[in-house]
Formats: C-alpha cells, structure tokens, sequence
C-alpha cells in the first residue's frame, strides 16, 4: 500500500521497474490516491499511465520554476532568500567588528548567526 504511485520512484521508468519487481515477488501494489490496484493487467497499465503523468508533472514544475526566476531576472528582482543584514545593518557589523567586537557578541545583539556576520566581514574584504 502506497500514497501514491509517484511515491515508488524518481521518474516514470522507476515507478515501471518497481512495479513490475513487486509483480514478480507476487505482491500487489495498492495506490490510495489513484486506487490503483496492480493485481490485473488493466491497473498495471493505469499505474504507468499516472506514473507518467507524475514525471510530467514534475518537469512542467521545474519550468515553471525557471520561467518565474528568468521573468524576476528580466525585472532585476532579486531571486533566492533575503539577506540576513541589510546594507545599513552590515555597515554597522563592519564599524562594530573594527573597535574589536567578537562576531558571537555582534550576532548576539543584531540577533542573526555567527554565519551571517562573518558573510558579511568577507564580503567587505571582497569589495575593499
């Protein structure tokens, strides 16, 4: 018993080659999302079908995906997580870490990680 067929595999070929595997040890395949039963010929085949349409699925995502980063590209919006430090806090990381502040101190009172602050000390060594 499974969630769903897309659950048995990556792509469709996966899915196909588990099921036929679970066949050949005699054990029949149940899908609850699809109620697909792979005890007959006819599930069999309906169980490919939905795991190709599943891969489908899945790469017209990904497209989509990569349309929407090209289209914030094209409107010079930024793609990905927000930074931590804006370029106002991360000066003043700079200014405090100069007259000698620990970067655990600093991340402790702007209230980000140790990670982000020592981000930002390479970056401005980077820029200088």
């Amino acid at each position: 018993v499974v969630v769903g067929i897309d659950r048995l595999g990556r792509n469709a070929a996966e899915v196909t080659t588990t099921i036929r595997d679970l066949n050949q040890r005699d054990i029949v395949l149940r899908s609850l999302r699809e109620a697909i039963d792979t005890s007959n010929a006819t599930g069999r085949m309906v169980a490919g079908v939905f795991a190709s349409l599943a891969e489908l699925e899945l790469e017209l995502g990904g497209e989509r995906r990569s349309a929407a980063r090209e289209a914030r590209r094209a409107r010079g919006q930024h793609i990905g997580r927000p930074k931590a430090l804006d370029d106002k806090k991360a000066a003043l990381v700079q200014r405090v870490h100069a007259s000698g502040a620990s970067a655990s101190t600093i991340a402790n009172a702007v209230g980000v990680s140790e990670a982000a602050i020592y981000r930002v000390l390479s970056e401005s060594k980077l820029s200088e």
